[in-house]
């Protein structure tokens, strides 16, 4: 027998031809073993009507006033054969560990021998019964045909059985019929082929289906391992392509932030009115691959299925001060309103994960900015059904009708988005749609074409009440800022931990260009160096991952205890770092690359202040 393939059960194996043709009957050696088990199984079958109804014809027999003896002996000789069979049965059972090969050939030939038997002993009463009344011979007969029925019902499928107990009890009752009935063997002997005849064709019939079932399962098992395949091949190009992602995050982040910063020094730098909205749609561009980027990493997080939510009590008053430090420049550069509301009488504090919530405002927020050209976008949160609900209304476009159904899909813009001179690739609110779901929240959206949409999202209240009061309305709007404004001039020293020369060099541009000394270094060693020089810096700006695999995060702790007055934060491109975590969580700033300008010189301003 051919070696066991695995992607089936041993029961149901595909029949290879060089054993379908050496059995004989079209199925291989498991499929055989289970039928072996089915008749095993059905063992009462036989033996009820072997203890019962051979009793009753000796009694019908004795009744006639004919000797019963020889048909008490036939009664026992059955009885003691049943035994047997028993006896094999468990025996048979008791093999169950054994191999198809072994367990087949030699059972299927104990199972031929047991089923002849059966049949011959059914067949003896026509000879011990031959001067019988009519009425007892046409019963006898009746039984026969009865046993042969039933043993046809679950032994047709195994035709190895089944033909030598239908030879055996069959055989003698077609040959016996003109001289068990000689007077009315005319009638009887037609009779009995024409049931011999109903009987095979049955069998036939129940084979064929035994043997369509097969092949349907073997089928269905194909199509199973072909899906498993194809499901497994998917998900191992879904898990490169998030290791890809992950792995090159950091990478692929260090041009877009030199870019960044770069433009942003220009813009300082720029005293040209000119050449102001040519550095503004490079900054719009930079910004607009910003987003991309990260709603991309964002959903390879989500798909990869290995994000662990946490839930906690989120007060929305700083996911939407955030969203107002983050989206208030780009709104100024758009021309736009930016409103923000909050309820006054108590605070809006939702049970969610905070970075998947964070992540949905601003995937919706930036969407509502994006399609909107003139008027503005609100934000805000109002009761709702015992929980709180967040909209983002804009009075942009609109979406189609068409295109609703479709909205939250992948990838996914209408044909009218194409139109717009707007940027996006149709992935942040795939990512809204796929964490509200994560966190259990919510989400939908109203739209009017040509008047504006709402997004919204329903979340759980936290458990802790109403809140503290302070909750408030505000309303900002952030009107476009003249080319000549520029952010406000520091002072004061910076060094700068980075490996890559080009994030470096641009970096050290925009500091200097906001007044600030700056050093730079690429490892910490040379970062020590400097501060040996008698060169105190006020604020130490570091690269999480050094060339060498050096730890940013050790680099800055190292640096922030030689200088106690500094104060340091960590600037990275990984996605989901544990040190990241951890820096956090003892409390380190961690800036997350693409650097915002504004963030990075509100946050100098405020540490530089503070010293002065």
């Amino acid at each position: 027998m051919p070696a066991s393939d695995s992607r089936y059960p041993d029961a149901w194996r595909p029949v290879p031809a060089d054993d379908a043709q050496s059995s004989g009957d079209g199925l291989d050696l498991a499929v055989r073993r289970r039928l072996l088990d089915s008749l095993a199984s059905r063992g009462g079958t036989s033996e009820i009507p072997a203890l019962v109804i051979p009793g009753v014809l000796t009694w019908l027999y004795a009744r006639n006033g004919a000797s019963a003896t020889q048909m008490l002996v036939w009664w026992g000789c059955f009885l003691a054969f049943i035994g047997l069979l028993l006896y094999l049965l468990r025996r048979f059972r008791r093999d169950a560990a054994l191999p198809d090969d072994v367990v087949v050939p030699r059972w299927e030939r104990t199972f031929q021998a047991m089923a002849a038997g059966d049949g011959a002993f059914w067949a003896v009463p026509i000879l011990l019964t031959h001067g019988a009344p009519l009425e007892f011979r046409l019963l006898a007969y009746l039984v026969i045909c009865a046993v042969l029925a039933v043993g046809t019902t679950f032994l047709a499928p195994h035709p190895r059985v089944f033909y030598p107990f239908f030879g055996a009890i069959y055989g003698p009752t077609l040959l016996a019929a003109a001289w068990y009935f000689p007077d009315r063997w005319q009638a009887m002997l037609p009779l009995t082929v024409l049931y011999g005849g109903v009987v095979l064709r049955h069998a036939w019939g129940s084979r064929r289906f035994v043997v369509q079932q097969v092949e349907m399962e073997r089928q269905r098992l194909e199509m199973a391992e072909r899906y498993r395949m194809a499901k497994e091949e998917a998900e191992r190009a879904l898990q490169e392509k998030n290791r890809f992602l992950s792995t090159a995050s950091h990478d692929l982040r260090q041009p877009l932030h030199a870019m960044g910063l770069l433009v942003e020094t220009a813009q300082q730098r720029n005293g040209d009115a000119r050449l102001a909205p040519v550095l503004e749609g490079i900054q719009d561009c930079a910004r607009s691959l910003t987003f991309l980027f990260n709603a991309l990493l964002d959903l390879s997080r989500l798909e990869s299925g290995t994000y662990a939510v946490t839930l906690e009590d989120v007060p929305l008053a700083e996911v939407f001060g955030d969203v107002g430090t983050v989206f208030g420049p780009d709104a100024r550069h758009r021309g736009l309103r930016l409103t923000i509301f909050l309820p006054r009488r108590r605070a809006a504090i939702v049970r969610a994960d905070a970075t998947l919530l964070r992540q949905m405002v601003f995937n919706l927020v930036q969407n509502a900015l994006r399609y909107t050209r003139t008027g503005g976008v609100l934000i805000g949160a109002r009761a709702w059904r015992g929980g709180w609900r967040i909209e983002v209304r804009d009075t942009g476009a609109g979406v189609p009708r068409e295109d609703r159904h479709r909205i939250y899909a992948p990838f996914y813009r209408g044909e009218a988005r194409w139109t717009q001179e707007v940027s996006g690739h149709g992935l942040g609110l795939s990512v809204v749609a796929r964490s509200a779901r994560l966190i259990g929240a919510d989400y939908g959206f109203d739209s009017t074409p040509g008047r504006g949409s709402c997004f919204w999202l329903s979340l759980d209240a936290a458990g802790t009440g109403a809140g503290a009061p302070g909750a408030h309305r505000e309303l900002a709007v952030i009107p476009r800022a003249p080319w000549q404004q520029r952010l406000a001039s520091l002072s004061g020293r910076c060094l700068v931990v980075e490996d890559d020369p080009q994030v470096a060099r641009a970096l050290s541009e925009l500091l200097q260009s906001w007044g600030l000394q700056v050093r730079l270094a690429e490892t910490g060693e040379a970062a020590q160096a400097q501060v040996t020089a008698n060169w105190t810096p006020d604020v130490v700006l570091c690269d999480q991952r050094l060339g060498g695999g050096e730890s940013g995060f050790a680099v800055l702790v190292h640096l922030l205890e030689r200088c106690p007055a500094a104060n340091g934060a960590l600037v990275s491109g990984e996605h989901g770092s544990a040190a990241l975590a951890q820096a956090e969580e003892d409390g380190y700033l961690v800036f997350a690359k693409p650097l915002e300008p504004e963030a990075l010189h509100a946050v100098l301003a405020r540490w530089l202040t503070g010293r002065a």
